[in-house]
This record gives structure tokens, C-alpha cells and sequence, in this order.
């Protein structure tokens, strides 16, 4: 009886431990939906033909899988990949960038100039990994679980275009760095902790935008 309870006991902890690629997307999936499209203007174009339509706002992706049942000790490790739609992301950076290009008259500095933006690259993807344990001694059992949220490493890049009656004036790259760091879920809801991740990324990459806004004034 009491290996049965045992057997139950672990077999319970590891079912309501995993959560699926199915169940990861429908977390992140509802921030990412319904994402309007801004129309350009004669004067500040955006371009978002190089980054791929994934055709759907989030794709979550199994990347490791491991499970170790033995008689006192079982181990398993998940680790998913989530990608968010670049093209969507592209859209709330033409949305920022209009805000702090407003905010610091970018427009006004153009004067009759027309300025075309092409994002090149845009942070889309971070990586989910859970490990846990259970170790069966004599008397009382020990186990252990942490969750990590890490973004792959990837910076913003967007080209630039200067044009006046038809004619370029001048053309460029501008860089922002990406410095999101990892974090570890500081609860037992991996729900709170993928959203928590989600604000510190949407951050990231609004802090990002900003410091587009900034180098391009420079170079106008």
C-alpha cells in the first residue's frame, strides 16, 4: 500500500507539474491578438516586409524533453521554445515610434523630407524550462522545481531612408542592444510568471524603440 501511495504521489506531481506547447501558447497567445494595422503617412513610412508572417501570433515549440523514473529518484526536464509573430511586434513598434517621435518632434525636424523605416530584425522568441525532482529517503521524501524564463539573444535593427522630391539624401542602420535578462518564476502560478516575463519583454522592447527614436533624431 504504502508504494502505491508513493507511485501516486509522484505521478501526481509530475502530471500537474508539466504544462504542454498547446497549454504555453494560450498564455501568451490572448497579449498578441487583435493587433491594429496603423497606416502610413506621406511622410514617415514603416516596412515590415522583412520579417516573416508566421501566419498565426504565437508558436510555442517543444525543444528538450527529459524524464528519469527510478525507484527513489525521478527526474524530468521540459524546456519550450515561443515565438511571437514578428510582423505583430513590428506593428506595436510603429505604434511606440510614433509616440516618441511625437513626443520628440521628429516631424518637425523633417521638415519636407520623407522618412522610410525598415525594421530588419525585432526580439520575437524566449525560452521556458522547467526542472524538477523527487528523491525518496527512509522516512520523508525531498523534491524540488524552478522555472526559468530566458530571452534569446537578438537586438532590433531597422534600416532608414532619407528622401527629398524623389531623391535619397541619406541612408543608414540603427542597432538598439537587447539586455533582457533571464528570470525565475518567484511563485507556484506559472500563468503569473509567463505574464510577468511578458511585461519585463514588452518593456525590453518598448526601451528598445525608444532608443531608435533617439539615434535616428541624430541622424536627421
Amino acid at each position: 500500500m504504502t508504494r502505491q501511495i508513493l507511485v501516486f504521489l509522484i505521478v501526481s506531481i509530475f502530471l500537474t507539474a508539466c504544462i504542454s506547447t498547446k497549454e504555453f501558447t494560450s498564455y501568451v497567445a490572448p497579449k498578441y491578438q487583435n493587433i491594429k494595422t496603423i497606416p502610413n503617412d506621406n511622410q514617415l513610412v514603416f516596412d515590415l516586409s522583412a520579417l516573416k508572417d508566421m501566419n498565426k501570433a504565437v508558436t510555442s515549440t517543444r525543444t528538450k524533453s527529459l524524464f528519469i523514473p527510478a525507484i527513489l529518484y525521478w527526474q524530468w526536464n521540459k524546456t519550450i521554445k515561443c515565438e511571437i509573430n514578428p510582423v505583430i511586434l513590428g506593428k506595436i513598434f510603429q505604434e511606440s515610434f510614433l509616440k516618441y517621435a511625437d513626443s520628440l518632434k521628429v516631424k518637425e525636424k523633417l521638415q519636407r523630407r520623407k522618412l522610410e523605416i525598415k525594421i530588419e530584425n525585432i526580439p520575437n522568441n524566449f525560452v521556458y524550462t522547467q526542472d524538477s525532482f523527487f528523491l525518496m529517503l527512509i522516512l520523508f521524501y525531498v523534491s524540488s522545481e524552478y522555472e526559468l524564463l530566458f530571452p534569446q539573444k537578438q537586438n532590433l535593427i531597422v534600416s532608414y531612408k532619407l528622401s527629398e522630391n524623389g531623391l535619397t539624401t541619406k541612408e543608414g542602420k540603427l542597432i538598439a542592444i537587447n539586455q533582457e535578462q533571464p528570470i525565475k518564476n518567484p511563485w507556484d502560478s506559472t500563468l503569473k510568471f509567463i505574464w510577468l516575463y511578458l511585461e519585463q519583454f514588452e518593456q525590453n522592447n518598448q526601451r528598445m524603440t525608444k532608443e531608435i527614436a533617439k539615434q535616428l533624431l541624430i541622424e536627421l
